[in-house]
């Protein structure tokens, strides 16, 4: 399992938070689930408008087809959980709360394996995480798509 940092952002209130995607590895439990067929880049805006019907809506058929042609499918990596934690000092201390978050993950994904094909978070998992107040400074900048590996 590993975490990739999405984003950070901040609330009405002017905290900071860091959104966190979690990603499975091939042979955990699961990991079929959100390993998925995509297309190999994003369609622009144009693409898009070029296939949206009268009534607002994109046919499926017409979607396919145009990605096959024009862009080509990839198999993809897909998040199966995120999480928002608050903003920590430094990028260790989002490492140890990301670590802790993994163990969680882990173990609520192997009971949530013997029943389903896709991850349904346990009530103990959608708690705010917050970081250790203790650390003020830091001297690793939190960036968007740095990528957190299992310990």
């Amino acid at each position: 399992m590993y975490a990739i940092i999405d984003s950070t952002q901040m609330n009405k209130k002017g905290q900071e938070f860091v959104r966190v995607d979690f990603y499975f590895e091939k042979g955990e439990p699961l990991y079929d689930g959100y390993h998925v067929r995509m297309p190999a880049r994003e369609l622009t805006e144009k693409e898009l408008s070029s296939l949206t019907g009268k009534d607002g809506a994109i046919s499926k058929a017409n979607y396919e087809a145009f990605v096959e042609k024009n862009i080509g499918w990839e198999m993809k990596d897909t998040p199966f959980n995120c999480h928002m934690f608050a903003k920590p000092a430094t990028l260790e201390d989002l490492d140890d709360a990301v670590q802790a978050r993994i163990k969680l993950l882990k173990t609520n994904c192997a009971e949530n394996a013997k029943t389903g094909r896709e991850f349904k978070p346990s009530r103990q998992l959608c708690q705010l995480t917050v970081c250790s107040a203790k650390y003020s400074t830091g001297l690793k900048e939190i960036l968007p798509g740095t990528e957190l590996m299992e310990a």
